[in-house]
């Protein structure tokens, strides 16, 4: 007899109809409130997007920022998008671009990617997932991403928190300027040229970098200094 599935879903993924057909195909689903990721089954960590939000977070630079999150925060981080890519890239005048993103999320960001048809498919792919080699496991396991050990690790780590920058482009920054306060340094042309990232990244880093912090209204909290 096969082992329970047990899925941990977010609860704002009860209206996607996933967690009612995991729950009808034999898995039991707990409701949690997910920082991160929208399942985790075992080891692993799913983040579940449909084809159009897909399409639309990558154009916003969102989709670069959750990949970021969800690679620092899990493991074993997984990608599934649902839907009809084809018709999501049908007419568009660059679709290119957007295999391009892809491309970045799964090379830059070594973020897995699947793609099902529906949500069923969804469910289907989360069961099974639940089921591969089990070993005798049946509990989700939240294994969250162990710190960096080193002074190396700690540096790519806090580089890889900028938006757009996944493992690789930060040990080219880091490489090229030498230190987090040279790369921080650095003007959107020595990005772009100098190190090679080009100017759309280098734009988006340097607008991070360079953008005033406005306090909430409420202010600091000063408790701590009581």
């Amino acid at each position: 007899m096969a082992a329970l599935v047990r899925v941990i879903a977010d609860e704002r993924e009860r209206p996607s109809g996933v967690p009612d057909e995991l729950s009808r195909i034999g898995a039991m689903v707990n409701y949690q409130v997910l920082d991160v990721a929208d399942y985790v089954v075992r080891e692993y960590a799913i983040e579940r997007k449909s084809s159009r939000d897909f399409v639309s977070s990558l154009f916003s630079g969102r989709l670069f920022d959750q990949a970021n999150r969800l690679t620092q925060a899990y493991e074993t981080p997984l990608l599934v998008i649902e839907g009809d890519m084809e018709a999501q890239t049908r007419d568009m005048r660059n679709p290119r671009s957007v295999w391009g993103g892809l491309m970045s999320v799964v090379l830059d960001y070594k973020l897995a990617c699947f793609f099902t048809k529906d949500h069923l498919q969804t469910a289907e792919f989360i069961w099974i997932l639940g089921n591969r080699d089990r070993k005798g496991r049946s509990d989700p396991l939240i294994i969250k991403r162990r710190k960096p050990s080193d002074l190396r690790k700690a540096q790519i780590s806090i580089c890889e928190a900028l938006p757009t920058v996944g493992p690789q482009i930060a040990e080219r920054l880091l490489a090229r300027f030498g230190s987090l306060r040279g790369t921080f340094s650095a003007s959107m042309s020595e990005m772009a040229i100098g190190a090679g990232v080009g100017r759309s990244r280098a734009l988006t880093i340097t607008k991070i970098l360079d953008a005033p912090y406005k306090a909430s209204k409420a202010g600091p909290d000063q408790s701590h200094l009581r």
